[in-house]
């Protein structure tokens, strides 16, 4: 009689491990696709990017720069907005500066000596020393980025980090086919960038 409550016992306990054992399985198991299906939505949200920015790099030198110029302040205006209401902004002192010495130094001034100071030297350097796409980027962004942070916060996030990232995503694609499309292609979506800018200066002065 001992002996058979004893075989009863050992099987309940027996049966509760399983049980146990079956329900540790089936939580991995779901922790284990819970994880899998967050990796691919990260990575159908990666392909998307990589895919976005490949049909830029099938374009031709015109159609990618004025696309990717404007993309490029389309992406700005949100971050802009809201970091223009959390931060002061340091007063810039060209906007007290005549509206043609302003619009000189935004429209032709900052677009040409720019990309050869941020986007021409960096990233030649970066391709002497045999560096990757990626890096050339880097290389790029990271200056042109510090310099802007001095202005405000926005503009360092907005004109420094994204701007910067679409001017050296152009020169760096375009320089694999001739130094002179990536100056002009780059210096070109630079203007575009700064003029509307400057047709926000403009309306600034006059209302």
């Amino acid at each position: 009689m001992a002996e058979s409550k004893i075989t009863i016992s050992n099987r309940i306990c027996s049966s509760a491990q399983k049980d146990y054992n079956l329900c540790t399985c089936l939580t991995r198991r779901i922790s284990w696709f819970r994880t899998k299906s967050q990796m691919a939505i990260g990575s159908q949200q990666m392909n998307r990017i990589r895919a976005h920015f490949l049909k830029h790099l099938l374009r031709r030198p015109w159609d990618f720069c004025w696309k990717v110029a404007v993309e490029g302040v389309i992406v700005s205006i949100i971050p802009a907005v809201i970091l223009v209401n959390l931060f002061n902004e340091p007063e810039r002192e060209f906007l007290n500066w005549p509206i043609p010495v302003t619009l000189a130094v935004i429209l032709v001034g900052a677009p040409i000596l720019e990309t050869l100071l941020f986007q021409a030297l960096p990233i030649t350097i970066a391709r002497w020393l045999k560096a990757g796409f990626k890096v050339q980027i880097l290389a790029s962004l990271v200056p042109f980025a510090l310099v802007h942070l001095p202005e405000g916060i926005a503009t360092g996030v907005c004109a420094g980090f994204v701007g910067g990232f679409y001017l050296a995503f152009t020169y760096a694609h375009w320089v694999e086919k001739s130094a002179w499309t990536a100056l002009w292609t780059t210096t070109v979506a630079h203007f575009i960038r700064n003029s509307f800018a400057a047709a926000l200066i403009i309306l600034g002065k006059a209302f």
